[in-house]
């Protein structure tokens, strides 16, 4: 990685500390690539804060084939590349990850295993951008396996790594013109954007 990406790196990490609500924060550098990533922790488990941008070969790519958009905006996974993609220490998170996630941010129970737009406890407007979790979602969009790139500056499709079938999987969306968060289902050969997780091991004092 050359100076130039790493001091944009660097400048969009200090951005985002602004935002960032009175909680823990670390950063971590990807040893693979180099990136350094805002990691926060939400109760008991650290979340990345910007989206993913490991080059993983076959399953990964950058909106419009511009790797200047990978850098902004973290590259985009199919599900297979997606589950292998996090570095070491941390994971793709689970539909229960994700859930607990919500729960901390002040989601309802009763929200939490419903599909679609879920606006109990403002969670979707507290995961966007300057949103006050420090989570600041970004738009990246998503690739259909056999159409035009979709949807970027105006949706965050995520990940999670728990599949429904062979074919798909659960995910979350946020929406620029939505104050909910969305947990749908979608096909596992679309490509959509990675945030990375790992549980808190220390020992309470």
């Amino acid at each position: 990685m050359n100076w130039t990406k790493s001091l944009i790196l660097l400048c969009m990490v200090f951005i985002a500390t602004i935002n960032i609500s009175a909680q823990e924060t670390d950063f971590l550098m990807d040893e693979r690539d180099g990136n350094i990533y805002l990691v926060a922790k939400f109760t008991n488990q650290w979340w990345f804060c910007q989206n993913l941008k490991y080059d993983a070969g076959e399953g990964s790519g950058c909106y419009d084939n511009d790797d200047n958009n990978c850098m902004l905006k973290g590259r985009w996974y199919t599900f297979d590349a997606a589950i292998k993609a996090c570095p070491s220490g941390y994971r793709l998170p689970g539909d229960d990850d994700w859930k607990a996630l919500e729960t901390a941010l002040g989601m309802e129970p009763k929200d939490l295993d419903l599909r679609y737009n879920r606006v109990s406890g403002s969670v979707g407007k507290k995961l966007k951008f300057a949103g006050g979790s420090g989570f600041d979602a970004e738009y990246a969009g998503i690739r259909h396996p056999q159409a035009e790139d979709s949807y970027f500056d105006t949706h965050a499709y995520f990940w999670t790594s728990t599949a429904i079938n062979e074919s798909t999987a659960w995910t979350r969306v946020l929406k620029a013109d939505k104050d909910g968060i969305d947990r749908q289902i979608i096909n596992t050969d679309f490509s959509l954007s990675v945030r990375c997780v790992k549980d808190d091991t220390t020992p309470e004092e």
